[in-house]
Formats: C-alpha cells, structure tokens, sequence
C-alpha cells in the first residue's frame, strides 16, 4: 500500500485510539434528537465471554468476537434454543466473504449472535438497515423477520440489496440473532476479495434510510471528486509533456494520478458492481492502481529533485509490486505486514523532502513544504476529532457536525504532495513563459536591425537575380536543343526495335510455313514423278502391262495427294493463327455460362483431337487412341460472366487440346501399364475472380522452357504437330480481351495446371 492509503487509514486509527470509551462506554436511552443512531455492541466493562448477551446501545456497531458461524443449512438452526457453542468463533456478517473460509468454500452458513436491549429501547420504532451481497433470513429468536432475495440473483443477476427491517424489542430479555446467508460463487480475479457478506447498521425506523442515503451521497462525491481532481491532473501532465518531452516527470506524474483516479473510480465501481467477478476486477484494478501511483508518484519525486533512484527505492518497488502480486494471488496480508510498502514509501518521501530543503534552490523544498502541509492538516483533523468528542460528551452534540471538516483536511493533506509537485511545474512553465517573452523582445529588436541589412540584400540579389536569368536562359536553349536531338535519337531507336521485332517475327513465320512447303513441294515430285512411271506403263502392250503396279502407283499417288492436303491445311492454320494473333478485338462480350462453355469445348477438343489423330495415322479410333477420362468439377453457383464466347471457346480449345497430347504423350512412353490418363476441368468462385482450371496427369512442363510457353511460335510439340501460336493467342485474349490472367503449375512426368482466372 502507498502513502496514500496510509493517510487513508490514518483518521479511522485516531478515531480508534480517542474514542474507544466514546464508542464502548455505558448503555443511554435512545434521544429523539435527528442523528441519534442505535447498534448493536458488547457491554462496558472489557472483553466478553462466551455466551454473554449483547446490548442494543447508541454509537457502536455490530463486530463483535460473540457471532458464531457455521457452514451448511438447517432451519433448526434458527431455534433459540439450539446449543451453537461448537460453532466456530467468527468475526460478523459485515467480515470479507472469502476470509470466512468455510463460507467460502460451502456458498452457504448461518451466523448467530445473542443480544440484549437497553432498557431505554424496548417500545421504541427501531430498525436493522441491512446493505447485502447475496440472499439471507434474518430472525429473531427463531422467528423469521425478512428474507433478503435479490430480485435476478437466481439468473445470474445482481446480487446486491438494501433493505430496513424494523426490530421491534418489548423487554430487556437476551435474544438471539440468527442469519441464515448464502452467495452465488462467481469466478475471481482477486485473491484479497473485500466485498462483505452483509452490512449492518441499527437506527431509529424515522430516520434509517435518510441517514442511509446521505452516507451513500457522502461516499458517491468524495469518489467522484478524487476521480475528477486526479484526472484532471493527469490530463494536465500529460498536455505538459506533449509540448516538452524532455521534461519527463510529467510523463511520469501523467500516469501517476492516471493511477490514482482509476483508483477512486474502482473504489466506487466496487461498491455497486452486481457480482464477484465485476467486483474483484474492480478491487485488482483499485489495488493495482494504488500500488502503481504510490511507485510513480515517488520516483516523480526523484525526477523532480533530480536525485538518481538507489537500492532504497528499488527495494520499495519490489515491496510494492510483491504486495500487489501477494493479495492478487495469494490473499490478505499476514498481520503486522500490510503497512510495510506503505511505511517504506513514506519514509522515503520524508528523505527525499529533507534531501531538497537543505538546497537551497526554492522549487527543491516543494516536497518538504508538501510534507508540512499534510501533517498540518492531519494535526488539524486530530483537533477537530478531539473537540468532536468533548462536545458530544459534554454538550451532547451530534458528531456528524465535525465530519465535513473533517474531510477537508483529510482531501488536503492528500493533495498536498501531487498537487503541489503539479503546481511546481505550472510555475515552471510561467517562468518559462517569462523567460521567452523577454527573449522574444530582444528578438523583436534584433529583428527592426535586421530589416535594413535585408533590404541592402535584397538590391544585391536584384542584380544576382538578372544575371542568373540570363544563364538559365542560355542553359534552357542549350537543353531544348539536347532535348530534340534526343527526342530524334530515340524515335530512332523506337523505329529499329519494330524494324527488329517485325524481323523476328517474319522469321518466326517464314520457319513455321517452311516445313509443310516443303512436305507439298516433296511429295508432288514424288506424285509426278509416279504418273510419269504410270504414263510409261500404260503406253505398253495390253499384254505386258503390270495391273498390280499400277494400283500401287496409283495408291502412292493418292496418299501423296492426302499429305500434301494435310500440309496445306496446316500452312493455312499457320496463317490464320497470325491473323487471329494480330486482332485487337474478336466481338462483342455477352453473359456467359463458363460451367457449359467449358463443357461443351471440352467434347468438341475430345472429339476433335481423336478424328485428328485417327486420320493422320491411318488408323481407327478404336484401336489406335487411349479412353482418356474426363473429370468435370464444375460449381453450380457460379455466376454469369461478360465474356466474348468465340474468343474465350478458343482459348479453352486451345487448353483441352494441349491437355490431351500431354496425356496421349505419356501413354505412349509409359512401360508400367498402370498409368490412366485423366483431363480434369474446374470451374470456382475465389475472392470475387472466377477460374477455369484445366488439369491432366500427362507429362508436364520442364523448368526450363516452363517461362517461354506463352511466347509466339514456341511449342515443345515435334515438328508437324503445332504452330507456337496457341498458347500465346489465348494468353492475349484472356489477359488483353478480357481484363484476366492465363497462369501455369506444373511437374514434369506428373501433371500440368492451367488456371484462366478472371473479375466475375
């Protein structure tokens, strides 16, 4: 605990150590004077033993070593009667939940303490105000008074009430009070739990709730005035070090009375939160709070009087973060133990205030003046006590007339320290103030000086400024002139790049057109040269013609004619394959479904490729080509897409085509017999883009050539078999036609991935 909880707790030890006979002194009739108030206490006289009545007597409360508690639940436990002495010795109701570890651990119990009234009491209206976390009975001599049920306790609400219970006594016989209580046990953060069971206080029935009420409102502004004064200081430090990093104790302090505010804010959160878990949260945050500023506000102090922190104050630090961490995870202190982080903090401060009234700079001795301050006022708060307690005795006044007082001189001695350091550093920022406003003056008049050497300046750089104009003049026709020639030079080497690229491209052409020109021009010499040698024998006698050699002839002749058709056809492919390569647009797009696009093209390219293939070979379809399988993957909510059908069927023919060479390329080098080969199309929907992936199991694409796939002319098919311009006529049309992207994956001897990805 810091400092500040030592001040705290200061005014309730005085009121200990001067008022016990005040507090346990002899029985009086109840007064009808506002204020009176009635409790429930032992008699004068000393400890009590076990079994003596208590007295319903003015101005004491209800703790008391009589109670008796024990876990469990027994309505007969209510009785009167009934023999509690092997119950366990317990402190009251109004004792911390979790320290009552037997209620803790069962959730319910029952309290039982027995009482006596004064005999100014029996008659008169009086009442239990009872301020309860979670649901008890309260009877009297085995009589139920009041059950106390929160109205949403059972559905996991609020277990918090307040509620007055009249008491009505007719004799001075002992009686015997009996609660019984129990809790909803919610999950905890904070081992040091201080929420108690119950509260208890017993006053006169006209004035219960009043007194009630404005205790409450006392309690509400005293939080909410710290809460306002601290978070104001903390904003201000923090405006402070915004505009003056360097100065890092307003950092510090910032967080410092941040702390302290979270401290109040928590200490009234904890007063209404309506269940452990909301309430142990505001106790961890109450003590972390504590702890932190009590630490920050310390080490502010030595950033203020520039003192370097030593082994004295990291020892503080540990006790403090040890004390935080015991009753966060541990519990309550053990006794004699929770003042020592607190004891330790203040000394150090009562060192360090001493350290800076013996400099003799005037900002250095705050802290001791500080110091003074707080101890004025608790020597004031000690007085009023004191004269409270004289005028209660002797004049019979009410001492709630003292307490207003009282508070004002525990809030300044609180404030004396932070306030104090806070208003150090405004006066520092005024004296700063001060010293620029000097210093702009001076500035102000070196200024009126500087205005006339800048004006003979000025006619200086007139002349510079016309000489540097008529250079930059030069240097800009100078440039226009390397500007042009450049422009020239590289409309120039623009023109030689096309001249190259046409080159390239026209020999690209000329290579690919030469082969089946030279298969036409081959096999008509072959042609002519067999109905040459057909001519010559049928010039011959009928009789010595060779019929058999003329079919033959005549077969050759035919199959020459086939090849030098299909060698044709193939040069005109060439040629439309350019054309189609050179146009910037194919039609008009149109919504598409790609699901039976791709279905449909896939047949054709099938079909196509097995009537390709059969006729070049000469061979059947049957018996030449392998089944391959066709696998359609296709997402039945994929949408429409804008799309030119012509343009993106030849790109997906163009794919099916490749995809089944592959597999039929694979069939023919593989030796193990268990290879099947498989075309897979997939249509689906990813991130907004469609794609159209085409997958076979054939024999894939090498590393090396996989970059040069989508170029012009380059195909890895053997010569007769393709023309190069495929792939790279689709990779235009889908990445230039249709805004897409034509990417590949591949494993050589394991598969190929293509992928037509494009916006939906």
């Amino acid at each position: 605990m810091g400092y500040l909880a030592c001040m705290i707790r200061f005014l309730p030890l005085l009121c200990f150590l001067l008022l016990p006979e005040f507090a346990l002194g002899q029985a009086i009739e109840l007064s009808n004077e506002p204020g009176t108030s009635v409790s429930i206490s032992r008699e004068k006289g000393g400890n009590a033993s076990p079994g003596k009545p208590y007295l319903i007597k003015e101005e004491a409360g209800l703790g008391s070593a009589m109670w008796r508690f024990k876990a469990g639940d027994s309505t007969g436990w209510a009785n009167p009667a009934y023999n509690d002495q092997h119950w366990a010795a317990a402190t009251s109701p109004n004792g911390q939940i979790r320290e009552n570890k037997a209620l803790w651990a069962d959730g319910r119990g029952w309290f039982r303490l027995p009482i006596r009234a004064h005999k100014s009491v029996p008659g008169r209206p009086v009442s239990l105000i009872i301020e309860q976390f979670g649901r008890s009975e309260v009877y009297l001599d085995g009589k139920l008074l009041a059950k106390l049920t929160p109205l949403r306790i059972d559905s996991g609400g609020s277990q918090r009430i307040t509620q007055s219970v009249p008491l009505l006594l007719t004799d001075t016989n002992r009686h015997m009070l009996a609660i019984r209580y129990a809790f909803r046990k919610d999950p905890v953060f904070f081992a040091e739990l201080g929420e108690p069971a119950m509260n208890f206080s017993v006053r006169r029935t006209d004035e219960a709730l009043t007194n009630r009420e404005l205790s409450e409102e006392l309690g509400v502004a005293i939080d909410f005035l710290s809460v306002g004064i601290f978070g104001t200081l903390s904003l201000l430090h923090f405006l402070f070090f915004r505009v003056n990093r360097r100065q890092r104790i307003n950092r510090t302090l910032f967080w410092a009375m941040l702390a302290f505010a979270a401290t109040f804010l928590c200490d009234y959160l904890g007063d209404i939160t309506p269940n452990l878990t909301l309430d142990s949260a505001a106790e961890l945050t109450k003590m972390l709070g504590l702890c932190l500023g009590s630490g920050l506000l310390l080490w502010g102090v030595y950033q203020y009087l520039q003192i370097r922190a030593g082994w004295f104050f990291y020892t503080i630090a540990g006790f403090l973060t040890l004390d935080f961490l015991y009753r966060a995870v541990v519990g309550p202190l053990p006794d004699y133990t929770g003042g020592v982080a607190a004891t330790l903090t203040f000394i150090d401060y009562i060192r360090l205030s001493w350290l800076g009234r013996k400099r003799k700079e005037a900002d250095s001795r705050l802290p001791w003046r500080s110091l003074k301050l707080a101890f004025l006022c608790l020597v004031g708060v000690l007085l009023i006590i004191i004269i409270g307690v004289l005028a209660n005795r002797i004049l019979n006044l009410d001492f709630d007339l003292v307490i207003a007082p009282l508070f004002v001189l525990v809030f300044i001695a609180l404030l004396s320290i932070p306030v104090g350091l806070s208003l150090s550093l405004v006066q520092d920022y005024a004296r700063t103030y001060k010293t620029l406003n000097t210093k702009l003056q001076e500035v102000e008049q070196l200024s009126a000086r500087t205005v006339v050497q800048e004006q003979e300046k000025q006619h200086l750089l007139a002349r510079q400024n016309e000489m540097l104009e008529r250079q930059v003049a030069e240097r800009t026709a100078a440039l226009d002139r390397s500007l042009t020639e450049l422009r020239t030079t590289q409309d120039q080497l623009i023109q030689r790049e096309k001249l190259a690229s046409l080159g390239e491209l026209t020999a690209g052409v000329a290579h690919e057109i030469q082969n089946p020109l030279n298969f036409v021009n081959n096999f008509s010499e072959v042609s002519v040269e067999l109905l040459t040698e057909l001519e010559a024998e049928q010039e011959r006698p009928a009789t010595e013609r060779d019929t058999e050699l003329e079919k033959e002839i005549l077969g050759d002749i035919k199959q020459n004619i086939s090849k030098i058709s299909h060698h044709g056809q193939r040069a005109a492919s060439i040629v439309r394959g350019m054309l189609q390569h050179s146009r910037a647009s194919t039609g008009q797009r149109e919504p598409a479904d790609l699901n039976a696009l791709a279905d449909e093209y896939l047949r054709l390219a099938y079909h196509g490729i097995k009537r390709s293939e059969g006729r070049i070979s000469g061979a059947s379809i049957n018996d030449k080509l392998v089944e391959v399988s066709l696998v359609t993957q296709f997402d039945a909510d994929l949408p429409a897409v804008s799309v030119v059908p012509q343009d993106m069927g030849r790109v997906l023919m163009n794919l099916f085509t490749n995809a089944f060479h592959a597999v039929q390329e694979r069939t023919q080098t593989d030796t193990t017999g268990t290879y099947r080969p498989t075309v897979t199309v997939t249509t689906v929907q990813v991130s907004g883009r469609l794609q159209i992936r085409v997958h076979d199991n054939g024999t894939g694409i090498p590393d090396d050539i996989r970059g040069k796939i989508f170029q012009p002319f380059f195909t890895t098919k053997p010569t007769g078999k393709g023309t190069g311009l495929g792939l790279s006529l689709s990779y235009d049309i889908v990445t230039k036609g249709h805004g897409g992207t034509l990417t590949v994956r591949s494993e050589p001897g394991t598969f190929t991935e293509f992928t037509v990805e494009f916006p939906a």
